[in-house]
């Protein structure tokens, strides 16, 4: 009885010892907290595998009470969220990616024909099913074809693999440049740099420009692995692609070296730029999970994930071949978000140089 008395005693002193450890780690202990419902958010709204908010173009040559009904029902359906007028079959919209498809009802009603972006061969399958059950039920149509833009065949790893490259790219880039730090920090030689006479945007330059290069390295390699394995479609402009990539490469460095100039452990600062990096970009960049299907207040989120826009803007220019004029809103998007990490960047690297 005194043995047992005199373990549980141990184990008291411990788990004391333990707990105030745990409380004086604050960010540790707030990061085991907020983890869990944050996670439980993004996952329980994130995946929606059933599809809302699509735009489409109306092709209405008929112009009877059938195509203003079918418009009305389309328009109250919790599918579409914009249906626009259209008098042409000219694919603009969808190179601006503002619509996903496009519906021409003829005046015979003998040849209906719907267009529909199958770059994403999931969205493909769900909206081409949706909108022919509508026309069925609406109408005895004598002839209902499909026409499949920028992805005929539907290969499901030319919609994968730009997401991929994506994340490898933000990924990557963030990690090495958090374990540089964060080891420089453990090891004290970081602290030397601020003994120099140098100013913080030097530190950042001198620091991000071989991960650049390292970075402008990876995208080349899965861009040849990725049409050599996968026949990804190598179109576009390449100057215009590097350049975003560049751009995207620093949106990365700039979180790698946020978080670990506010998280010196390499441990924490990994486990950070991890959940920091993979999992908006995983599922709050439109790479799996449609973008307009996430709600409203979780869809604010989006705009602060430079993946977002690379992702578009590697789509656009390899899947769609847009031309760089459809795609300069994502490039402003980009540069605008990357502009405002390095500026936090900066201003961390300055805040430590000061104290």
């Amino acid at each position: 009885m005194k043995n047992i008395k005199n373990s549980l005693r141990k184990i008291k002193s411990i788990a004391y010892k333990e707990i105030l450890h745990i409380i004086r780690d604050i960010r540790t202990l707030t990061l085991s907290i907020i983890i869990p419902v944050f996670l439980l958010i993004i996952f329980g709204y994130a995946i929606r595998l059933d599809i809302q908010n699509v735009s489409l173009s109306f092709l209405d040559f008929k112009k009877d009470y059938f195509t203003r009904e079918l418009k009305e029902t389309l328009k109250n359906s919790n599918v579409f969220s914009r249906i626009f007028n259209e008098y042409d079959f000219k694919e603009d919209k969808f190179l601006k990616n503002e619509i996903k498809g496009k519906l021409f009802i003829p005046r015979n009603l003998k040849e209906i024909v719907i267009i529909i972006d199958g770059s994403d061969p999931t969205l493909f399958s769900t909206l081409s099913g949706y909108m022919i059950r509508m026309l069925l039920e609406k109408e005895n149509i004598f002839d209902l074809r499909y026409k499949i833009l920028f992805n005929p065949e539907l290969k499901s790893e030319i919609f994968i693999v730009p997401g991929i490259i994506a994340i490898i790219l933000v990924v990557i880039s963030a990690v090495l440049v958090a374990i540089s730090i964060s080891k420089e920090y453990e090891t004290g030689s970081f602290y030397t740099l601020f003994t120099l006479p140098l100013k913080p945007y030097e530190i950042i330059i001198g620091k991000v420009i071989p991960y650049i290069l390292i970075g402008l390295a990876q995208f080349t390699l899965v861009l040849i692995f990725g049409k050599i394995l996968f026949n990804i479609p190598l179109r576009g402009n390449f100057l215009f692609l590097y350049l975003s990539t560049i751009i995207y490469i620093l949106s990365g460095l700039s979180i790698g070296i946020i978080v670990s100039t506010k998280f010196k452990k390499t441990q924490t600062a990994l486990q950070v730029t991890w959940l920091t990096t993979i999992l908006p970009s995983f599922l709050l960049s439109g790479f799996i999970f449609p973008i307009e299907n996430i709600p409203s207040l979780l869809r604010i989120l989006t705009y602060f994930v430079p993946a977002r826009y690379f992702l578009e803007l590697l789509r656009a220019n390899l899947l769609r071949n847009s031309e760089i004029f459809y795609m300069l809103d994502e490039l402003f998007f980009l540069i605008f978000l990357s502009f405002i990490l390095i500026f936090i960047a900066l201003k961390s690297i300055k805040k430590e140089i000061l104290t």
